[in-house]
């Protein structure tokens, strides 16, 4: 579990470490927090940014009789920051759709009784950056997107078929794509430190799932840290189950799993800055009020392997410009 905001000094760090070790022979603290929060802070310093970034809560981790640590992730309580108002479902229409960016994509026949893509099955050609419309609210599938077409493209002998996710610019499924440019480019930089990239349907250790049904509950082990992480942003089972209530998700799909994010920003107190994360001030603060819930970015407690600043101000530029 994740303690609650601490004392900034490293004084008083320390002595929630020695409570914490005194509870349980079983729980340990992640990598040298003060080394970490005070390395993070000048960091920040150097590179202009304001000195309000929280330093990094304390994490503590289970490790069991076997050795073995359990991840951990942060979820802040639900609060009054603002954040992304998200579109109504309906908007007002009943009219579905399915947006393709900037390169051509097909249309894909299953010819598999379980729905799976097959060697052979046919394809049919979209043109980039063309609308089309469909009779159904689009679905998902490991890394694709199930379309049914209102009529049939040029040429092609069906209309319900499997997008690939990467080759969609927007649907009327909503997720990612009814956000603004900055905060699509910071969830894209999230995904790159999470190590999921455009995939939806990573499990940790790179498993993948095909049904979004739910969070997919599959713990897995790597050297000694096991972990059920899942989706782009990699929700811990426990995280996910103390989001989705209250946003009433009631699946694991993609735009379900980009509101989730969503709301840890906000409720982060981040929504605000990664809305103007194109100046890098902004950006490192973002990066210093969310490293406590994803261990992979700069300055996390949990001691897990994290990626520089730079580096992720480098691939957040690239995003940006993709976008």
């Amino acid at each position: 579990m994740a303690l609650h905001p601490a004392a900034s000094s490293c004084n008083n760090i320390n002595m929630r470490k020695t409570f914490a070790a005194a509870l349980t022979a079983f729980i340990t603290l992640a990598a040298p927090l003060c080394a970490s929060a005070q390395a993070f802070d000048e960091l920040l310093r150097a590179n202009g940014a304001d000195n309000t970034v929280s330093s990094p809560l304390p994490a503590v981790q289970l490790v069991r009789a076997d050795g073995l640590t359990e991840a951990e992730q942060y979820l802040p309580p639900n609060n009054n920051e603002p954040g992304f108002e998200w579109p109504g479902e309906n908007k007002g229409t009943e009219e579905h759709f399915v947006y393709i960016g900037k390169d051509a994509a097909f249309l894909r026949l299953s010819e598999a009784d379980d729905g799976t893509l097959s060697e052979g099955s046919g394809k049919c050609a979209l043109a980039p950056q063309t609308l089309y419309k469909a009779s159904a609210k689009p679905g998902f599938k490991g890394e694709h997107m199930i379309v049914d077409l209102a009529a049939p493209l040029p040429g092609c002998q069906f209309t319900r078929g499997y997008i690939y996710m990467m080759y969609v610019s927007s649907s009327s499924a909503g997720g990612a794509w009814e956000l603004p440019r900055n905060v699509r480019a910071f969830l894209d930089t999230l995904a790159y430190a999470e190590g999921t990239t455009d995939a939806y349907n990573y499990i940790f250790t790179h498993a993948t799932f095909e049904s979004y049904a739910d969070h997919p509950r599959k713990r897995k082990c790597a050297g000694k840290l096991c972990s059920d992480a899942a989706g782009r942003y990699q929700f811990l089972s426990r995280t996910w189950d103390g989001l989705a209530p209250d946003l009433g998700l009631a699946d694991f799909t993609p735009p379900s799993q980009d509101k989730a994010a969503v709301e840890i920003f906000r409720r982060a107190g981040a929504y605000n800055v990664v809305l103007r994360s194109s100046d890098y001030k902004n950006f490192a603060s973002a990066l210093g009020k969310l490293n406590n819930i994803w261990a992979s970015l700069p300055g996390s407690p949990y001691g897990q392997p994290t990626h520089t600043a730079a580096r992720l101000w480098s691939v957040y530029k690239a995003a940006l410009a993709k976008h």
